[in-house]
């Protein structure tokens, strides 16, 4: 077996048929497995799965999360290489030969390709990083690129030892990193190979507390990044997850507890950072997000509230 392409499943009856079909109906010479693991949905997902037969492997199991179902989904693979899909994206039919040929020819350990974002059924390219070849501690563009799972081959080796973290809903950005870190080789190719549909009433999308944390995740990655010499790429997460990204969606949910409990965030980030404004990858943003953080600097609140709320 070449690939296990592993699907986590909840609640997705409305686009998990796209999902599966697009998988099934690859153009590839290589022998592939698809892996579907049920987790514990309560609509008619796990019914349209077992629709398929013996197309596909279902797993069906209680409700624990995706990063746990991940996990379920890799000690079950049987191919060399492993690959996600989310249930509600779909993939062009060159997704798996394109990928798993460019690692083989490469004789890459990783393959990141970009995709297409599907908004109310428009689609836009969207370029997840610059293309070219990455090697083993030279690797700062990759840990500036989104932490998908979804957009790369893995050589299966690589999850050794290494899980997905269980209870997290961004568990994509606790984790994909520590694979980065650990390739020899990483190649990123400019194809537009999957098919990303934006929910903005999914889990990281909505703010509650109880749920959304990037914040955690993101320092999961602390320690990693800065002992491998990614010290300014770290502080970056930093300031464009969590003082950029996450504080403009809490302006937006104007709920004064959950700006009250942002502040300590604040906080935290700039006693360890406290020079992040000097960053050096901030000079790549657009001239909107620079003066948001140099309000952000001078505590221009009212200022963010009015103009970078909308």
């Amino acid at each position: 077996m070449d690939v296990s392409v592993i699907v986590p499943v909840y609640n997705n009856e409305l686009y998990l048929k796209k999902c599966i079909d697009s998988l099934l109906n690859q153009d590839t010479k290589y022998k592939y497995e698809i892996i579907a693991i049920n987790d514990g949905s309560t609509d008619k997902s796990l019914e349209i799965l077992k629709s398929y037969g013996k197309k596909i492997i279902v797993i069906d199991k209680e409700n624990t999360g995706p990063g746990d179902t991940r996990n379920v989904g890799i000690k079950r693979a049987r191919g060399k290489y492993i690959m996600f899909a989310d249930s509600d994206d779909y993939v062009t039919n060159n997704f798996i030969d394109k990928m798993l040929s460019t690692l083989i020819k490469e004789k890459a350990d990783i393959v990141i390709c970009d995709f297409y974002r599907v908004i109310n059924d428009k689609i836009f390219h969207q370029n997840k990083g610059k293309a070219g070849t990455y090697y083993k501690g030279k690797i700062n563009e990759v840990l500036l690129m989104e932490f998908h799972s979804v957009n790369k081959i893995f050589k299966k080796e690589y999850f050794n030892n290494l899980l997905y973290p269980k209870g997290m809903f961004f568990e994509d950005v606790a984790f994909i990193p520590k694979l980065l870190l650990k390739a020899d080789k990483i190649v990123k190719i400019d194809d537009p190979l999957y098919y990303y549909r934006y929910n903005e009433k999914g889990t990281t999308n909505v703010i509650n507390f109880t749920n959304y944390d990037l914040y955690t995740a993101t320092n999961m990655l602390e320690e990693d990044f800065c002992n491998n010499g990614y010290k300014d790429e770290i502080e970056y997460l930093y300031i464009n997850g969590i003082l950029v990204d996450l504080l403009i969606k809490i302006i937006k949910s104007k709920d004064p507890k959950k700006q009250e409990k942002f502040e300590k965030i604040r906080k935290e980030i700039i006693d360890k950072y406290p020079k992040w404004y000097k960053n050096k990858y901030i000079k790549r943003f657009k001239i909107t997000k620079r003066l948001y953080l140099y309000c952000l600097k001078k505590n221009y609140y009212k200022i963010i509230n009015k103009v970078f709320s909308r």
